[in-house]
């Protein structure tokens, strides 16, 4: 299988170094770069298709285990295991957003019949992975990619009160009406500024720009961590003993010798008399 991002060597990080995500750059570079928006296309993703995700996984395992009981339904419960496979193949070609997809590898069928559908499939490393991460990771994932996005999101929609700060009518504690808006306590109680003209609309916009310049690197960042969870959990374990059959596999030095017989004295060499 081929193989996918490669993984930080570095004792500092292991995160995955994502092909759209690159680690190394400055905040303005990176909040320039396609890198935030196509992390924030990622996580905003996951908030949809990884509860649906979750939720069809959890229903395929627990009707998995019921089916599994009796022995007439022993076809249901292979396509549980399927459906969760299914599952997982979305989350692995949904890395394409930041990434290349994941690679996968699954037993093959050995047996026949029913029977050995049923071992490979419920026996299989891969399938209990993909249960990790579809549904016992879910809450985990779910909690990092929202605080992530709760933090990202309102700093976008500040840098752009300059374009719609003056359509907007607020409420006054009084009951009356103001154009513009107010950042803070809506009902005008505690600490709050009052959005209403051109002047505190960008002023307010590059406070909202300077943030947003650093907080477009944990974006990434929580993209990243989430993706190496997926490729952690998703892909096909990495071989301890790769290296050394790669060695095995490779030509050696014995290799450069001809394979032609080894040059002797022929029957015309001898001692002259």
């Amino acid at each position: 299988m081929p193989g996918g991002a490669p993984v930080a060597r570095s004792g500092r990080s292991r995160l995955i170094n994502a092909r759209l995500l690159p680690p190394r750059r400055g905040p303005l570079r990176t909040l320039f770069s396609g890198a935030p928006w196509r992390a924030t296309g990622y996580l905003l993703g996951y908030l949809f298709t990884g509860t649906a995700l979750f939720a069809v996984s959890t229903a395929a395992v627990l009707a998995g285990f019921v089916f599994g009981q009796l022995t007439l339904t022993l076809v249901l419960t292979v396509g549980s295991a399927w459906v969760v496979r299914c599952c997982a193949q979305v989350e692995r070609g949904r890395a394409a957003l930041v990434d290349e997809p994941i690679p996968y590898t699954y037993q093959e069928v050995t047996e026949p019949g029913v029977a050995g559908h049923l071992k490979a499939r419920c026996t299989d490393p891969a399938f209990f992975r993909d249960c990790a991460y579809l549904i016992l990771l879910f809450p985990a994932l779910l909690l990092l990619d929202v605080l992530t996005l709760l933090i990202w999101l309102p700093l976008l929609v500040g840098v752009s009160l300059p374009l719609w700060f003056w359509g907007v009518d607020s409420r006054q504690p009084d009951g009356s009406y103001h154009t513009g808006m107010r950042l803070g306590r809506s009902d005008g109680t505690g600490v709050g500024v009052w959005i209403d003209s051109w002047p505190a609309a960008l002023i307010a916009a590059a406070v909202f720009f300077v943030l947003a310049l650093y907080v477009s690197r944990l974006v990434v960042a929580a993209a990243r961590l989430h993706l190496t969870v997926a490729h952690t959990l998703l892909r096909p374990p990495t071989d301890p003993l790769a290296r050394a059959k790669r060695v095995l596999m490779e030509p050696g030095p014995l290799s450069l010798t001809s394979a032609g017989p080894v040059g002797g004295p022929t029957t015309l060499e001898g001692h002259s008399s």
